[in-house]
């Protein structure tokens, strides 16, 4: 006898949790994620017949094949449950290639989050593929394996090593080259600010900022400025000139999207974007309550959507009225809106239903998993509260034509402040009225320099990306961790910084390959993706723009001459530039000479910036002889370290505080691999206890 149903999902954690909720008449089964994909040895894609892709059966999912046919003939139908996303669609629609001779009756289902009641009403309501989506996923496969394959191998050649571009990794390579430059290029201006502490009739004491003069904004440049500002200021009377007092609705932010979760999630724990949407995919595919089942406890983790179903809706504001009263729901429910249309069919990052607080599940979880549940838990509730009301009080103060001023904010009703925590960004302002004679305590001068833009790190670099509309939030764990195995980035206090590698990279293709690196045309491309999926752009006419553009930079660049990486020294044994080069019989990178064949003089080569090997002072002092302390590179470690510029007479190492073993409790050390040629954080008491710590 047939059973009723084989269910098709993902993951073995879904399947397992799927098939307890539907019983034994249902057969449940994964694909561990794609079945077929193109040839990775070669293009597999046939540019001359409207861009036909030639898709193969993995090697490695044989058995996963052979058994997912054998049970298609033991049901008498089959439901398709992959991610409710292109790329889910696109893997039921291999699955359905593939088993179509099995059993004709094949259908797609689409769930949001694991739960029983999520999962019976799916099976409820089977449906036909979404071919514009599997059209939208293969379009933008192509359109990186036509980036990939055509462009890696003129970096190989031109420049060296393994190499590779991609049609949105190469763009997020150039925003973070872009800002080293900007970096290095900056010139420090100086300014001062003057800052002066009053008190009125009422505590607390507060302090206002000189912010303007005669009415107009004042800039005091440098120290004889400030000297005559403080002058006047020193023999003037300070008089509260005007206190401006307004009500404001603070309106809670949206539920998470991937991007703002990813984003959030690095703010408040430093989760890299890899970390958190792992994390989120255990939750969504569920963990075990003690109960001895799995329950998902969040929806469907890839989204742009800040869409709430409104069963949901229904039973937050339930959950709202009975915990915090009636006063903390709006009269009218809070929406938010979505930039793009593509992904409106999912929700926002919400708990799933039944809702199961943090605290409830605490002891089921683990640190990290706990973390971002009480994220997605806390913006969700709060999202749908009604908002805070701040009262807002400015202090104007004059001091004859200078104006100076300070902001306070004070909480009039919480509203989603309830659940989340209020980050107070203003002072608190004693209750003074107009034209009240202030006090001076203390009057204070302060020199400043600007500052060059910040690095990027993964939480801003995801927001510019964002931003920008290039790529998608599912995609930039990917992308990120692709920069690093190539060589391509460093990090120095977890932001990104460009390796010379890195930077010549983004020049040549900046030279040489103008219309990929366009900002515009990458984000274009985005909007014809969505363009697919909404069935108003023809696939096959989105891969030609984009590869019309490809051949011709393509036909230019084969005239063009290759790029040597100078690392800015002189060889030792020659006088000649020394060169970065990469040898493809040790599988790495070393320093060379370039005038080899002639000299044969190479070293070691570090990660590959510029100004790895540049010692840099620092404004601290050695603890043990009092000498300033010095940021050095090690060329055998490829690491940073502080050290004691009385070396060797002073040996001193300042060592990063990582942590004890949690087995022998002895300090965690960051080493180096020569064999994997990376780094990696061990016990110090090695070999005696051989602890790595997994990242």
């Amino acid at each position: 006898m047939k059973h009723k149903a084989l269910v098709i999902v993902e993951s073995p954690a879904k399947s397992a949790t799927i098939s307890r909720y539907l019983g034994k008449d249902y057969l449940v089964s994964s694909s561990m994620g794609h079945v077929r994909d193109l040839n990775p040895n070669v293009l597999s894609i046939d540019v001359n017949n409207n861009y036909r892709p030639h898709y193969e059966e993995l090697k490695d999912k044989r058995r996963i094949i052979t058994e997912l046919k054998r049970l298609s003939r033991e049901s008498e139908m089959i439901l398709l449950g992959p991610d409710p996303d292109r790329e889910g669609e696109a893997i039921a629609f291999h699955l359905k290639e593939i088993l179509k001779e099995e059993n004709q009756k094949i259908f797609r289902i689409l769930f949001n989050e694991i739960t029983k009641e999520s999962i019976t009403a799916a099976v409820k309501q089977p449906m036909e593929l979404d071919i514009r989506k599997v059209h939208s996923q293969q379009m933008r496969r192509l359109l990186d394996r036509l980036a990939g394959y055509k462009i890696s191998p003129v970096l190989q050649k031109k420049i060296g090593g393994p190499l590779s571009a991609g049609r949105v990794q190469s763009i997020a390579l150039k925003i973070i080259v872009e800002r080293e430059k900007e970096i290095q290029a900056f010139q420090p201006k100086e300014y001062w600010t003057i800052a002066v502490e009053l008190k009125g009739s009422k505590p607390p004491a507060f302090t206002v900022k000189l912010e303007q003069k005669a009415g107009k904004k004042l800039a005091v440049p440098d120290q004889k400025a400030a000297d005559d500002v403080i002058a006047d200021l020193e023999v003037g009377q300070y008089l509260l000139h005007n206190v401006k007092k307004r009500v404001k609705a603070r309106k809670p932010s949206p539920p998470f999207i991937t991007s703002s979760l990813q984003q959030e999630a690095f703010r408040r724990y430093k989760y890299p974007v890899k970390k958190t949407m792992k994390i989120a995919q255990e939750l969504y595919e569920g963990v075990d309550l003690g109960k001895g089942d799995l329950s998902g406890l969040i929806s469907y983790m890839r989204t742009d959507s800040f869409r709430i179903a409104e069963t949901v809706r229904h039973s937050a504001r339930e959950f709202i009225l009975q915990t915090f009263g009636e006063k903390y729901y709006p009269q009218k429910p809070n929406t938010y809106a979505t930039k793009k249309k593509i992904q409106d069919a999912h929700e926002a990052i919400r708990p799933t239903l039944p809702f199961r607080p943090p605290q409830e599940c605490k002891p089921f979880l683990n640190d990290a998993q706990y973390k971002i549940y009480q994220l997605v838990w806390d913006r969700f509730f709060a999202s749908q509260m009604k908002a805070a009301e701040i009262q807002e009080t400015i202090f104007e103060v004059r001091n004859g034509p200078y104006g100076l001023f300070v902001r306070g904010e004070v909480i009039l009703f919480e509203g989603q402040f309830k659940i989340l925590k209020y980050e107070e960004s203003s002072a608190r302002l004693p209750d003074l009225e107009s034209r009240e004679t202030l006090e001076k305590l203390n009057l204070v001068p302060k020199q400043n320099f600007t500052k060059p833009p910040s690095r990027f790190t993964e939480a801003s670099l995801v927001k510019v990306l964002e931003d920008r509309g290039i790529g998608r939030p599912s995609t930039y764990a990917k992308i990120i961790d692709t920069l690093g195995k190539r060589d391509y980035v460093s990090r120095e206090d977890r932001k990104f910084v460009p390796t010379l590698l890195g930077i010549k990279v983004v020049d040549y293709l900046e030279d040489n390959f103008t219309d990929i690196m366009n900002y515009n045309f990458t984000a274009e491309l985005e909007k014809q993706l969505d363009r697919v999926s909404e069935g108003t752009l023809e696939w096959v006419e989105g891969i030609d723009s984009f590869y019309q553009k490809l051949q011709k930079d393509l036909a230019q660049v084969k005239q063009r001459d290759g790029v040597n990486l100078v690392i800015g020294k002189k060889c030792p044994a020659c006088g000649k530039d020394l060169l970065k080069k990469y040898s493809y019989k040790t599988k790495g990178w070393f320093v060379g000479c370039s005038g080899y064949p002639g000299c044969k003089y190479t070293e070691r080569s570090g990660a590959g910036s510029e100004s790895e090997n540049r010692d840099q002072i620092l404004d601290e002092n050695c603890p043990k002889c009092g000498k300033p302390l010095v940021k050095r590179f090690s060329p055998k470690t490829r690491l940073s370290f502080v050290g004691c510029t009385g070396f060797p007479e002073c040996n001193y190492i300042r060592n990063e505080d990582l942590g004890e073993c949690p087995q022998c409790h002895h300090p965690l050390v960051r080493r180096f691999s020569r064999k994997t040629r990376r780094s990696f954080i061990g016990c110090s008491n090695y070999p005696e206890c051989t602890y790595i710590q997994k990242k």
